[in-house]
């Protein structure tokens, strides 16, 4: 086994009591560090947070919340955190998902000290999008034990650059967040897992995405577009049958066939 690198998520929530003890905990358990940005959150979300204070999450940080979602102004916080730590690698991630290795009994964590180990500065993540497809379904604490329907989101075979080395002085700002720019990128060969629970219910995605707000900032930069001005009628979830099923909740073997380019609102057949 290669040695351990030290590694810190920086988590921006708003809002995410559903998901924040899941997340915090499963950073935690792999000997990853977690800072939290809050953006003025006031579900609770905060209460869970400093239950893990001094226990695996250094510190939070707080964002004013303007009524518009500002993805430029989390990753400009991201980014100063980041400044001042000093661990070897950074994630950037959401409160909504779950980061893996693709090799089975391997922790993340592990994962990342493999790849560093072979000289790679950067980890790309495949996107796996999981919804519930019982109608009444009311999600558990356990939930990602429940949902086992994905698909495989895929608008490009290299999309998700989550993970990085933090001496390579990279940024994922002028992509939203999603790729890395810099001189010096050396991309691991294999892709991560990114398990993205986009909604837990259908009233979950109702309540997410139906009336959000973006800045102008953010929309002028051709961000957010997919999830724009969307409709209750349009985040009907789809059909079972449209879905990949896992055979168990801890497997880390995806089915890659059938890509989606967009997600599940905007399918031709939904």
């Amino acid at each position: 086994m290669a040695e351990l690198v030290s590694c810190a998520a920086i988590l921006a929530v708003r809002n995410e009591a559903l998901h924040i003890r899941r997340v915090l905990h499963e950073f935690i358990r792999q000997g990853i560090d977690i800072v939290v940005i809050d953006n003025e959150s006031t579900d609770g979300t905060l209460d869970i947070c400093r239950e893990y204070l001094g226990k695996g999450l250094l510190f939070m940080e707080q964002l004013d919340w303007t009524g518009r979602f500002d993805l430029s102004a989390q990753l400009d916080a991201k980014r100063s955190i980041a400044a001042r730590l000093d661990h070897d690698w950074l994630i950037h991630t959401d409160a909504d998902e779950w980061m893996q290795s693709p090799v089975k009994g391997e922790s993340l964590l592990e994962g990342i000290s493999r790849v560093s180990a072979i000289g790679c500065n950067v980890i790309n993540f495949d996107e796996f999008v999981f919804l519930p497809v019982a109608d009444k379904y009311r999600p558990s604490s356990h939930y990602e034990q429940e949902i086992l329907h994905y698909y495989y989101f895929a608008p490009a075979k290299i999309r998700l650059m989550r993970a990085w080395q933090r001496s390579a002085d990279l940024s994922n700002k002028p992509s939203a967040g999603h790729l890395l720019t810099g001189n010096k990128l050396n991309i691991a060969p294999e892709s991560f897992i990114l398990r993205h629970y986009i909604a837990l219910s259908q009233q979950d995605a109702i309540a997410k995405y139906v009336g959000r707000k973006f800045t102008e900032a953010d929309l002028s930069k051709g961000w957010h577009r997919n999830r724009y001005q969307l409709t209750q009628a349009q985040l009907r979830f789809p059909d079972p049958q449209q879905l990949k099923k896992l055979p168990a909740w801890g497997a880390v073997t995806f089915d890659r066939s059938d890509p989606k380019s967009r997600h599940y609102w905007v399918w031709d057949d939904h």
